[in-house]
Formats: C-alpha cells, sequence, structure tokens
C-alpha cells in the first residue's frame, strides 16, 4: 500500500511541478477552491462554474486524499506489528489509491 501511496504522491508531484509538499499537504492545495497563485498551481476535476457540484467534488476529492493518507497510508508506514490484511480489504485500500491516481490524471492543472 505504502508503494501505491508513493506513487500517486509522485505523479500528482510531477503533475503540478512541485516537490515542496506532498502527501496530505499537496492535496489540500491542489484541490482547494482558492484561484492557483504562481507558485501553487491547482487540479481541477470540472470547471468551475461557481455550482455546488464543482465545490463539492473539489471538496471531497480533498477529504477522499486526506483520508486516504491519514487512514490507509500512515498506519502501514507507521505501525510496526499491524496485522497482515484479508485480501479483500488490501484490494479495498489499493482501489482508493487508484481512484485518487484517476483523479490526479484526468484532472487539469490550473496557473495562474
Amino acid at each position: 500500500m505504502t508503494a501505491a501511496a508513493r506513487k500517486v504522491n509522485a505523479e500528482a508531484q510531477n503533475k503540478i511541478g512541485r516537490r515542496d509538499v506532498g502527501e496530505t499537504k499537496l492535496f489540500q492545495r491542489v484541490f482547494s477552491l482558492d484561484a492557483p497563485k504562481a507558485d501553487q498551481p491547482r487540479l481541477r476535476l470540472l470547471e468551475d462554474d461557481g455550482s455546488d457540484t464543482f465545490r463539492s467534488v473539489h471538496r471531497g476529492a480533498m477529504a477522499f486524499a486526506e483520508g486516504c493518507y491519514a487512514a490507509i497510508r500512515n498506519p502501514n508506514s507507521h505501525e510496526d506489528g499491524l496485522p497482515e490484511l484479508p485480501e479483500h480489504e488490501a484490494l479495498e485500500q489499493l482501489a482508493s489509491f487508484s481512484l485518487l491516481a484517476r483523479w490526479v490524471h484526468a484532472a487539469t492543472v490550473l496557473t495562474v
């Protein structure tokens, strides 16, 4: 799981051209509803039409990414002696990072 988390993080960093921030903070910034700044591009899954849907999708993507890193990646990386997950649970966790990777890949980079 840690490898999948690292790969998604690296792909997001590559897409926006930033290596100074990673994981939770990276996704909080790239899916932020704030306008991009010179050194802070954004990832957009939808065009900003001012709708609740636009805001919901990006808020949800940010929260989902935070959850993936906090609840899946962190325990797997920092806790020794965790029991091995049953196959179906490991696949579910992998699917979570797969979905996040798909969103990163599909997103448009918004810059100033």
